[in-house]
């Protein structure tokens, strides 16, 4: 009767969690990349491959240094509050100027000197090949020699330097392009490859091109040609916004220490001289602006005192006129010392209030109201005017005459120094304005630089190593993880709460007689136990000899079947093997082989000349024991399962013909070693194994899967198959390194 199975309703074995189950530790991990050391040395090459590729085959990135210095600026427009204004200590010299030198007003100037709205490349240049030639064959100024007389490709030292060039908008972002003739003559054809303008060096010819909306008007100017006739060169103008933004990426300022007053302005690109002629213009256009900056604010301050200047000499004189007024009509001609000192206090006051009110009337015409230069001005005029009401105190407590004097006599000096004071400062700003130097300068020019900046071969190289080596590690630990091959034969008891009877290590003598025999197509038996009977993996197999008592206790029958999960685990090997022992005791024991898709047993015993097995007597084509042939050892018999695959093996085993042969064999031999196909690809071994008085799974170190003998154990048990034991086999007690496992796949075939 054919059995089926819902894995849905399959109990599973495991057992109670254990902390050590999760913990993952340097050896496992070490473990994991022995074991696909293959595929890790694959990756890890690869990647470093992808690295030395990359490092031919990229277009080097130049990077030119310019270095401005900043001074620090004046605190004020005006003369007279300069020392007031740098007690504030309102910015940092290098405040904003960042932002400036990366602003539009800057970048846009520089790219118009640079013609850096229009991208240059050769265009007749091989692929890949001609780049790597041109990189280690062009000489400094000069052209590459032609390999092969190949002259009509570019090889390397091609230069095209513009003026000017101008196409229509519409034409932004298409490709022209510039081919070179003899003696600095060139040709320019636009989009169609229709010529457009023709010219030499030096020449602005103006030309008219096609667009889809009609024609439009170009102009284009060649400053540097080098080439040989026939060279042909890419012309792509992009807008000034987009120029804008891809100029802004490449270009980098930032100060050189803290507090330095310097900047460091740094251009990469892949023109050598382009990126420091770029470089250069975007510092000459923020020195440029500084100085119209400085000069603006010089003109502004010299129209803001020019128009004080004529009321403060008014008021000057109206002051001087009252005080001689007041002496002559009261014939005061000295004050007390207190009144003195009074009045020189009054006056500085007076004289500090009267120019911070008048920086505060210029700065509003400069900065919006908020700014911290307005606001520190603010806050030191309240604190002057609260300084002259204490002073005003002290006046009105001396006589009236002395309080009178005081106060014309006062009047008269700040008009003074104040009129005397705004007097020199017009003059020093008509002085400033006729030649203002800004406060910036340029201390280092860029130059052209000679080596690349990027790619770095030793970064790169060193990258690719460490990176392909991080990749291959974690690609590795996580195939490792997906395919949970089974190490530990602790774990397979805790996972399956079935015990194990024998752990077979794994056997380098049985490696090479599998290898002689197949050499010498299987006409030699690789059957370990009786060519190495002190090889570890045989006695861990008599130590299943001895326990096998335990196994069988309470069984019907003398029928013991060996199976696993999936094939390559050495469920074979292990009956063949096993029954060998068993003979050897003095008992007789007949190998039974179901495994009708796929037979191994020829590997171990000389079974090439069978053509009759169990195939062919539950079929009823043959006799029990017409079918039985001899294995060359004495006690141990074989049933093959036959030298053709049958149509339908799995109803065969379901046919009672098969209880029928099972219980006959009982009868005739001490033990029957069932050698059954593995459970998960086919339903033969669950049909087997419910006729079999006991039962061991193999498993396989490195080779099956805990998910897998899961499945394994909950077939059998839906079936009403109890599992005797497991035998773990391949355990490799000292080896650090381990295989994995090859999932479900189970095909027709002759070795197992």
């Amino acid at each position: 009767m054919k059995v089926e199975t819902n894995l849905n309703t399959m109990p599973v074995h495991s057992a109670a969690p254990d902390s050590s189950d999760d913990d993952v530790s340097l050896l496992t991990l070490w473990h994991n990349v022995t074991s696909h050391v293959r595929l890790f040395a694959w990756i890890a090459s690869s990647i470093l491959a992808l690295a030395i590729l990359y490092l031919l085959v990229a277009s080097p990135v130049y990077k030119a240094n310019a270095l401005i210095q900043v001074d620090e600026q004046q605190g004020s427009a005006l003369g007279a509050l300069s020392d007031v204004a740098s007690a504030l200590s309102l910015n940092k010299p290098i405040d904003g100027e960042l932002d400036i030198l990366t602003s539009r007003a800057v970048l846009e100037p520089a790219i118009e000197a640079t013609q850096a709205r229009t991208a240059i490349s050769v265009a007749n240049r091989i692929p890949v090949i001609g780049r790597l030639y041109g990189r280690f064959a062009t000489p400094p100024d000069g052209l590459a020699d032609a390999p092969l007389g190949l002259t009509g490709f570019a090889w390397g030292g091609e230069r095209l330097v513009l003026a000017a060039f101008d196409v229509p908008k519409a034409l932004y972002g298409e490709k022209f392009r510039l081919r070179a003739g003899q003696n600095g003559q060139w040709t320019l054809e636009d989009r169609d490859g229709v010529p457009v303008a023709r010219g030499v060096l030096g020449q602005r010819v103006g030309f008219t091109v096609l667009t889809d909306y009609g024609p439009g008007q170009g102009v284009i100017e060649v400053r540097e040609l080098r080439g040989r006739p026939g060279a042909s060169f890419k012309l792509v103008e992009s807008s000034l916004q987009n120029t804008l933004d891809a100029m802004g990426k490449r270009l980098k300022v930032e100060e050189t220490t803290k507090d330095s007053s310097m900047i460091e302005l740094s251009m990469k690109n892949n023109d050598p001289e382009l990126a420091a002629r770029f470089a250069n213009e975007v510092a000459r256009a923020y020195v440029s602006m500084n100085v119209r900056h400085r000069a603006e604010q010089a003109r502004l301050s010299l129209q803001f005192l020019s128009r004080k200047l004529p009321a403060f000499r008014q008021e000057l004189e109206r002051s001087e006129d009252r005080l001689n007024e007041y002496r002559i009509r009261t014939k005061t001609i000295d004050v007390e010392q207190q009144t003195e000192a009074l009045l020189t206090r009054a006056v500085d006051l007076t004289k500090q209030k009267t120019l911070v009110d008048l920086n505060l009337q210029a700065m509003h015409q400069q900065y919006r109201a908020g700014h911290p230069a307005l606001q520190a001005l603010q806050a030191q005029d309240s604190a002057l005017d609260q300084a002259l009401r204490d002073i005003d105190k002290q006046v009105q407590a001396l006589p009236s005459t002395q309080q009178d004097y005081l106060r014309l006599a006062r009047d008269v000096a700040v008009n003074t120094q104040l009129y005397t004071a705004l007097v020199a400062n017009a003059q020093q700003l008509e002085v400033a304005e006729a030649g203002t130097t800004g406060n910036v300068s340029i201390i280092d020019l860029a130059v052209a630089p000679e080596q690349m900046d990027w790619p770095k071969v030793p970064l790169v190289l060193v990258g690719g190593l460490f990176g392909g080596l991080m990749i291959a590690f974690v690609v590795v630990q996580a195939l490792a993880a997906l395919r949970g091959v089974l190490r530990d034969p602790l774990h397979i008891e805790r996972l399956t709460q079935v015990p194990i009877f024998a752990i077979v290590p794994s056997s380098n003598r049985q490696t090479r007689l599998v290898k002689d025999s197949q050499k010498d197509n299987w006409r030699h038996m690789a059957l370990l136990a009786s060519q190495d009977a002190a090889d570890p993996s045989i006695e861990a197999l008599r130590s299943l000899r001895t326990t096998l008592k335990f196994a069988m206790f309470g069984t019907e029958g003398r029928a013991i079947l060996f199976t696993g999960p999936t094939q390559g685990v050495g469920k074979t090997f292990v009956a063949a093997n096993f029954a060998y022992l068993l003979a050897i005791k003095g008992m007789r024991v007949l190998i039974l082989d179901t495994d009708m898709r796929r037979s191994g047993l020829n590997r171990y015993f000389p079974l090439a000349s069978v053509h009759v097995g169990l195939a062919n007597v539950l079929a009823g084509e043959a006799k029990f024991s017409d079918a039985i042939v001899g294995s060359g050892f004495e006690g141990l018999d074989i049933l093959p399962a036959g030298s053709s695959i049958p149509p339908n093996p799995g109803e065969l085993l379901e046919r009672p013909a098969f209880a029928a042969l099972l219980k006959e064999a009982n009868a005739r031999y001490d033990y029957v070693i069932v050698d059954s196909p593995p459970v998960l690809p086919v339903s033969d071994a669950v049909t087997v194994a419910q006729a079999c008085g006991a039962v061991f799974v193999v498993s396989r170190s490195e080779v099956t899967n805990g998910r897998q003998l899961v499945e394994t154990m909950n077939r059998l048990s839906h079936a009403g198959v109890k599992v005797s034991g497991q035998v773990f086999n391949g355990f490799h007690a000292t080896r650090y390194g381990y295989g994995y496992g090859y999932g479900y796949g189970y095909r027709y075939g002759t070795g197992k």
